[in-house]
């Protein structure tokens, strides 16, 4: 799951700071974005804890609609991992 969610975060490439910014820039975000998407039982709860972790890591702001757009990306692809049968620690219900 972290290698689909850093793959994500990269895309997103909040602020800009990719590809001058070193590869592990987003590490420690990536890492709680990992560990929250294993917890948040809708695409919105892990929006908001995208918006939460970027924002305290980066002392701005972000835009809920962003972090909605990235959450969705991940919740899909963690979905079509499930399917393809690579399990991870069920979320709450």
């Amino acid at each position: 799951m972290k290698k689909m969610v850093r793959q994500v975060i990269h895309e997103w490439n909040p602020f800009g700071l990719l590809p001058h910014a070193p590869v592990d820039e987003f590490d420690s975000e990536i890492e709680e974005v990992t560990l929250s998407l294993k917890d948040a039982t809708t695409v919105e709860e892990l929006a908001r804890r995208i918006q939460d972790i970027f924002s305290s890591s980066f002392g701005e702001p972000f835009g809920y609609e962003e972090c909605l757009n990235t959450a969705k990306q991940i919740w899909e692809l963690a979905e079509s991992h499930i399917k393809e049968g690579e399990y991870y620690s069920e979320r709450k219900k």
